[in-house]
C-alpha cells in the first residue's frame, strides 16, 4: 500500500493590528428563528490561490514572513478581523464579534507534492483543505478561537500556495474580498517602498535542535475531511433597495430552486440565510419553498443569474511583483445538513442597476 503523502506544520504565529483598537467595541450578530450549534458555528468559506515562483528570490518562506508585517498594517483599518466570538454573558443567546485585536492566525507549511502535481490531481478538491487550516471554533468558549486563517504553503520544487479560510460569522465573503484587495495595495507599497524585511524570519524561535523535532506536526493529506459535503453555487440578482426580509427569503428560495437542479434537492426543508445588515449580520432559519411562488416585486426567480467567481476580481491577487496566480479555488464549507445561503451586497446599492451576489451551499 501507497504511503500518504504528508503536510507538515512548520509554524504557526497571529497578527495583530498595528494600532490598538478602542475597547469595546463589538459587531452583533442578530439570530432568527434558529441558533448557532457547534456545526453552524464552523460555517466558513475559503480562498486558495496558488503560484509558481517568478525570481531565485521569491519562496513560500520570505512571502509567508511578508504577510505578517503588511497584514499587521492592514488590518489597522479592519480590526474587526481580528476579533473574536462571543457569547452574551447575560444568557439571552446573543452572540458578537468582540474587536479585541486578538488576531489573524498565520500558518506556514510544506507538502510532499509538487505544484503541478497537486493541482492535476482528481481528488484536489479533498485535498485542498490540507492547504487553509481551521480548528473548529469552540462553542462553549470561543473567546480563544480564531475566524480567520492564513496559510501559506511550500511545495516541492518552485510553486507555494496561500490559503485564507473566513469565518462566516465574521461577514460576507464580499467583505472580505475587499479587505483582500486593499491588504495586497497596502502589501505592495511596503514591498515598493521597501518596508518589508530584507531578510525576513517568519518563526522567531524555531531553530533546528537536536532535541526539537523537524515540524510542529505532521498530518496525512488523505486524513482531511472531505470536501464533498456541499455544492457550492454563485448567482447575481439586482440589488434589493428596501430592507425587506421577505424580499431575501424569496430570492433565497429561488437561488436554492437553480442550486438543487445539481444536486440532490430532495428531503430538505428548511435553509439558514445569511445577510450582512448595518446593525449587524442577520442569520435567520427559513423554509424551503414558502417564499418562491409569492410575489415581492416582481418575480424574484426571473431575475437570478448564474456567477462566475472570477467575476470578483481575484485572479489578480499579488504578493510579489508581477506574480499572479496560476489558479485560485473558492469553496464554501458548512456541517449543517441544510442549504446556506450568504447574500453579498455591494458597496453601490445606491446605484441604477446594481447587482449583489449570492452563494448557495446545498448539501449533496
Amino acid at each position: 500500500m501507497a504511503i500518504s503523502k504528508q503536510l507538515h506544520i512548520e509554524a504557526i504565529q497571529t497578527a495583530i493590528p498595528s494600532n490598538v483598537t478602542q475597547s469595546g467595541k463589538s459587531c452583533r450578530i442578530n439570530l432568527t428563528n434558529t441558533t448557532l450549534t457547534q456545526d453552524s458555528l464552523q460555517s466558513r468559506f475559503r480562498m486558495v490561490f496558488y503560484y509558481n515562483k517568478s525570481s531565485e528570490e521569491e519562496s513560500a518562506w520570505t512571502v509567508a514572513a511578508w504577510v505578517k508585517e503588511s497584514m499587521s498594517v492592514a488590518l489597522a483599518d479592519w480590526p474587526e478581523l481580528a476579533g473574536r466570538l462571543r457569547k452574551d454573558r447575560e444568557g439571552d443567546g446573543c452572540w458578537e464579534i468582540k474587536i479585541n485585536d486578538a488576531g489573524v492566525r498565520l500558518v506556514q507549511a510544506s507538502v510532499e507534492m509538487q505544484l503541478d502535481e497537486f493541482l492535476a490531481a482528481e481528488d484536489r478538491a479533498e485535498k485542498e483543505a490540507a492547504l487553509a487550516n481551521w480548528s473548529e471554533i469552540d462553542g462553549e468558549n470561543p473567546d480563544f478561537s480564531a475566524l480567520f486563517y492564513i496559510q501559506v504553503t511550500q511545495f516541492e520544487g518552485n510553486g507555494y500556495a496561500v490559503g485564507i479560510t473566513f469565518s462566516l460569522l465574521l461577514n460576507d465573503p464580499l467583505f472580505l474580498i475587499r479587505f483582500l484587495k486593499s491588504w495586497t495595495q497596502t502589501h505592495m507599497g511596503m514591498l515598493a517602498d521597501g518596508s518589508l524585511s530584507k531578510n525576513p524570519m517568519f518563526h522567531l524561535g524555531y531553530f533546528q535542535r537536536p532535541s526539537r523535532p523537524n515540524h510542529l506536526k505532521s498530518i496525512a493529506l488523505d486524513s482531511f475531511p472531505c470536501a464533498d459535503a456541499t455544492t457550492t453555487v454563485l448567482f447575481k440578482a439586482p440589488e434589493i433597495q428596501s430592507d425587506n426580509r421577505d424580499s431575501y427569503r424569496k430570492l433565497a428560495s429561488a437561488c436554492i430552486e437553480e442550486a438543487v437542479k445539481s444536486t440532490r434537492g430532495n428531503g430538505m426543508s428548511k435553509f439558514s440565510l445569511i445577510v450582512n445588515k448595518s446593525d449587524g449580520l442577520e442569520i435567520e432559519s427559513c423554509d424551503i419553498g414558502a417564499h418562491v411562488k409569492a410575489e415581492s416585486n416582481g418575480d424574484v426567480s426571473g431575475a437570478v443569474k448564474p456567477a462566475k467567481w472570477q467575476e470578483l476580481g481575484m485572479e489578480d491577487f499579488t504578493l510579489t511583483k508581477g506574480n499572479k496566480p496560476v489558479h485560485v479555488s473558492y469553496r464554501f464549507i458548512s456541517l449543517v445538513d441544510e442549504p446556506l445561503i450568504v447574500m453579498m451586497q455591494s458597496d453601490d446599492q445606491e446605484k441604477d442597476g446594481a447587482e449583489m451576489f449570492i452563494v448557495a451551499a446545498i448539501p449533496n
